[in-house]
């Protein structure tokens, strides 16, 4: 992987809307592609996608930084998931864009997900790397509760870093941190520290709040989502920690157009730690399900 010294993305506009200031950027040409991130590393989505050159050069992908980080606003203490998914309905009126693919990572995957449901007509197909929906299944509860636990400690010792780092080595694996260094700006840390404080008083009460329940998605959803939607797993992800399996089979099972996409040597980090692998399989993806 080489993109020179400083592998990074200048997020160099910025929108109004609802309760938040964002900053975003506009890269390549082609159908648009709405890019979602996930907690903690603002840039752990788009910028290891540069490492697949045809998704710049045939797709045109809007990233933005979710309220709260690297720079972009939050004029309150909270915010929902359902507001999260009308900040990116708001960016795309703002771009004057009626129909994009929609592709989430994680925390960013919820929001997606909540996207989809709350407007679909505005999602051309949708590309969910390991959403992190509520677990059900025990193990997976009680490891979320753990990986939660040991982080808030930190958290509320004033180790904010510390915190936010235990939180990745213990949902995506000891080697995720490493290959965030790798993979992202040269100064990746000092924006997840500054970042720390959205993570855990905004992101997990959002999560912790929403009315969405995997068991419950028949009664909850009246009109399931229909355009196309790529479910991505890392192969080793369930080793690092229970619950991602649950995930994807729900996913799977509840959506019957839904698609599947396997990422080798990645736990749950995976656009870190094989983008080469996530950019062919969202690439093969996109090329599939034209808007035209």
């Amino acid at each position: 992987m080489y993109l020179g010294r400083e592998w990074n993305i200048d997020h160099d506009q910025r929108v109004k809307v609802s309760d938040a200031e964002l900053r975003y950027a506009v890269l390549g040409s082609g159908e648009p592609v709405l890019c979602i991130h996930g907690t903690s590393i603002a840039d752990s989505l788009i910028t290891p996608l540069r490492f697949h050159s045809q998704l710049l050069e045939e797709y045109q992908f809007i990233s933005y930084y979710r309220a709260g980080y690297n720079g972009s606003t939050l004029e309150k203490s909270s915010l929902s998931i359902e507001e999260g998914a009308e900040h990116a309905r708001q960016l795309l009126d703002h771009l004057g864009i009626q129909k994009a693919h929609v592709l989430g990572f994680s925390f960013g995957g919820v929001i997606a997900f909540q996207f989809l449901l709350s407007h679909p007509k505005r999602a051309h197909s949708a590309m969910l790397l390991e959403p992190y929906l509520p677990r059900e299944a025990p193990d997976g509860v009680q490891a979320n509760i753990k990986a939660f636990t040991r982080a808030m400690e930190l958290y509320q010792a004033g180790d904010k870093l510390g915190a936010a780092q235990r939180y990745m080595e213990d949902v995506c694996g000891p080697s995720f941190l490493s290959t965030v260094e790798m993979t992202g700006p040269l100064d990746v840390w000092k924006r997840v520290e500054a970042c720390v404080d959205t993570t855990f008083t905004v992101d997990f009460p959002a999560i912790s709040s929403w009315g969405f329940r995997m068991s419950q998605a028949d009664r909850l959803v009246s009109r399931k989502p229909t355009m196309p939607v790529l479910a991505v797993m890392g192969l080793d992800s369930e080793s690092a920690m229970p619950g991602f399996r649950e995930t994807q089979r729900f996913l799977m099972n509840w959506l019957p157009q839904a698609e599947r996409c396997g990422i080798m040597n990645a736990t749950h980090g995976m656009q870190s730690m094989n983008p080469l692998a996530v950019g062919e399989g969202l690439y093969a993806f996109l090329k599939k399900h034209p808007m035209t």
